[in-house]
């Protein structure tokens, strides 16, 4: 009973050793037209063929020895994210003993997780059945291409007499080439330079000013970043893009966020919509766009009218002169006092020629006043023309360009004065799921469940309310606020939630894209593109007629002087009225005392 079977495995032995020379000859001219620095040997523990032909010294070590490049030997039950560990520069050799697809679907498995992220590199399939059939090749390639494995080789068991291999080529449809190793051509030609005419599921998504779609001429015309991007890749590669989820209103298009479960669920290949990654960032495009994630807030507003009349002094300017004054004072009544005229005892802390002087009225002079009197009363003239010349053009600057409140130096300033703060709710989930310290300023949001109606807020240029934005959309609003009067809005560095948010496109893990894609973003950045076409996104909403010429700042109109701009100086004038009046009584009350107190004593 063991010599038929010893003598099978002797047979299967030698086979599958002048097999492995064909191998060898065949991994050496693929190296040849582009090097690779590990091999990858793949088989099915419980394959037909003996261990000792595919572990010992038969393919395994001629490989190393003729190739001179690392061998891994794997099965169906063990896979790595070999990614992490070696170079994408890989070349993987699988053993299939049987046409049944079913009977491999753990190594196929196996295969597609050890080439995670990898699944453009080579793969060569030995498949010990003869002779080609048709229906198998197209099986096999079929199921590589939905597992995303694009430069597929294939080889049976007559491949060393025929010299004959197949592959396939996705593009612009799935069909099976044949070749031989006599043949000049590539045997594995680059796929990703040319699509042929493929058509690309996707879906487009997003807002201005990264997508601009509007009508023109009777066709769907797509601007902004994305739009162009996709314009280019279409033009660069050959290949139109098509939405199996189009929407009914082309020119609408769901947020971006929304657009990841149609590639998770493989419904599309990538997404033409940018959004902010997952950690780790599989699954997404290298950045097309790094953005900061800030507040939109309103120009601090002007300053009320009563106001200009306390604004004009600081404090301690304010301080400065009345102590001016007071010490002028003291001179004043001092000299007056030691030439001999009657000085009130008040008069020493503020005296009346002193303080009408100074506000520009007219006061009485001694008469044959002394020279240094003379001189005193010289200088509260001078003093009074330069303290009412300074207030005057203070005063006149403010009523031509008014002056604006505090700003905000912190959230919690922002936070105190009530203003609210509109967002949308994933973007808001997203900042307080990613900065926990933001809850304590809960209430200074608004979050707006509904994306339409945030977007109409945002753009509504209302200054009840501030705003989050990116510095994408800021771009578009420096260049809007040009038209107006005067500016509404402003962001601040210091009112940055994120810096340097890498966005990219949602894209399926193993894309075989992802590489055109990431060629393309580099040479669009390295050429400026991407930067002029954010800069152009204005003038092309204009174009699309989402953006008019309007000033929408508030008109500044004269007015005449009203009793609300005299507020302050109407407290003042209450004030000095319910003071002197004050004082008159108490003059009236003495008066009486001192009549009484005479006419008891003349009595």
């Amino acid at each position: 009973m063991d010599c038929p079977c010893l003598m099978l495995s002797c047979l299967c032995l030698i086979c599958l050793g002048a097999s492995g020379s064909k191998v060898v000859q065949l991994l050496d001219r693929i190296r040849q037209e582009s090097h690779f620095e590990y091999l990858l040997l793949m088989k099915n523990r419980n394959a037909t063929v003996p261990d000792q032909a595919w572990n010992g010294s038969t393919l395994a070590m001629e490989l190393m020895d003729e190739l001179r490049v690392p061998v891994l030997q794997l099965d169906e039950n063990v896979s790595y994210f070999l990614h992490n560990g070696i170079h994408s520069r890989l070349v993987t050799v699988v053993y299939l003993s049987s046409g049944r697809l079913e009977e491999h679907d753990g190594l196929l498995k196996a295969l597609v997780s050890n080439l995670r992220h990898m699944t453009t590199s080579r793969v060569i399939f030995l498949m010990e059945t003869e002779p080609a059939s048709e229906g198998l090749l197209f099986d096999i390639f079929a199921h590589c291409w939905k597992m995303t494995v694009l430069n597929v080789l294939v080889l049976f068991a007559d491949h060393e007499k025929t010299h004959t291999f197949y592959r396939y080529s996705p593009f612009p449809h799935l069909h099976i080439e044949e070749g031989t190793y006599d043949s000049p051509l590539t045997i594995f030609p680059n796929r990703l330079r040319n699509f042929l005419g493929y058509r690309m599921p996707t879906i487009i998504g997003g807002t201005s000013p990264r997508v601009i779609a509007y009508y023109k001429r009777g066709k769907v015309v797509y601007e902004g970043t994305v739009g162009h991007f996709m314009d280019v890749f279409q033009r660069k590669y050959n290949f139109s893009f098509v939405q199996p989820l189009l929407p009914s209103n082309p020119t609408v298009f769901a947020p971006s966020m929304q657009t990841v479960a149609a590639v998770r669920n493989h419904t599309v290949e990538v997404a033409m919509s940018l959004t902010f990654p997952t950690i780790p960032p599989f699954g997404f495009t290298y950045p097309y766009e790094q953005m900061n994630w800030c507040l939109m807030l309103p120009v601090e507003a002007d300053v009320s009218t009563p106001e200009y009349y306390t604004r004009v002094f600081d404090l301690q300017a304010f301080l400065v002169t009345l102590f001016t004054l007071v010490g002028i004072s003291f001179l004043l009544a001092m000299t007056l006092w030691l030439h001999g005229y009657r000085v009130a005892p008040y008069d020493f802390l503020l005296h009346e020629s002193c303080l009408r002087g100074v506000l520009g009225q007219s006061f009485v002079e001694v008469s044959r006043a002394p020279t240094l009197v003379r001189g005193i009363y010289l200088e509260i003239c001078v003093l009074g023309i330069l303290i009412t010349s300074w207030y005057n053009s203070y005063f006149s600057s403010y009523l031509t360009t008014a002056p604006k409140e505090m700003p905000y130096r912190s959230y919690d300033d922002l936070y105190a004065s009530r203003l609210k703060v509109v967002a949308w709710t994933p973007e808001y989930a997203e900042l307080i799921g990613r900065l926990a310290e933001f809850r304590k300023y809960e209430s200074m949001f608004m979050v707006v469940p509904e994306f339409s109606r945030y977007i109409s807020l945002r753009d509504s240029f209302n200054t009840r309310y501030g705003y989050m934005m990116h510095t994408t959309k800021w771009m578009v609003v420096t260049e809007q606020q040009k038209v107006f009067s005067k500016p509404l809005f402003r962001m601040r560095e210091d009112f940055c939630f994120f810096n340097n948010i890498p966005f990219g496109f949602p894209i399926n893990e193993n894309s075989v894209f992802l590489e055109p894609i990431l060629t393309l973003i580099m040479e669009l950045a390295a050429t400026g593109l991407t930067l002029h076409w954010m800069q152009s996104a204005f003038s092309e909403l204009i174009e699309a007629g989402e953006l008019h010429f309007l000033d929408l700042s508030p008109h500044r109109e004269f007015r005449a002087m009203q009793l609300i701009d005299l507020q302050y100086v109407w407290y003042g004038f209450a004030f000095m009225s319910a003071l002197s009046s004050i004082v008159w009584l108490l003059e009236v009350v003495r008066h009486r005392l001192r009549r009484r107190g005479e006419a008891r004593r003349g009595g």
